[in-house]
């Protein structure tokens, strides 16, 4: 059940990363549909970010990251993983 955790979140946090570039491309190419992708994108990061968080028992805020994605993703991946502390006083 982890495994498909991680594939799940994997596969948001590349179509966040992937999709609100390509609408920041199309913004700068003058096409309007370009920031409806954008603003998808950075949810579908929020959420991936989410789950992220959630694997390594941080406060959901930790999920903001994703609207820097990718480079907040980068920030995930040094957090310390509290998975094998009880509980978060976060949550």
């Amino acid at each position: 059940m982890a495994k498909n955790n991680n594939i799940n979140r994997l596969f948001l946090l590349w179509l966040g990363a992937i999709m609100s570039i390509a609408g920041n491309i199309a913004i700068d190419t003058g096409r309007s549909k370009g920031q409806i992708a954008t603003i998808i994108g950075g949810i579908i990061a929020i959420i991936g970010c989410e789950l992220w968080a959630h694997e390594k028992n941080r406060s959901w805020l930790f999920a903001l990251w994703g609207l820097a994605a990718p480079i907040g993703y980068l920030v995930m991946v040094s957090l310390k993983d509290n998975s094998n502390q009880q509980s978060n006083s976060y949550r």
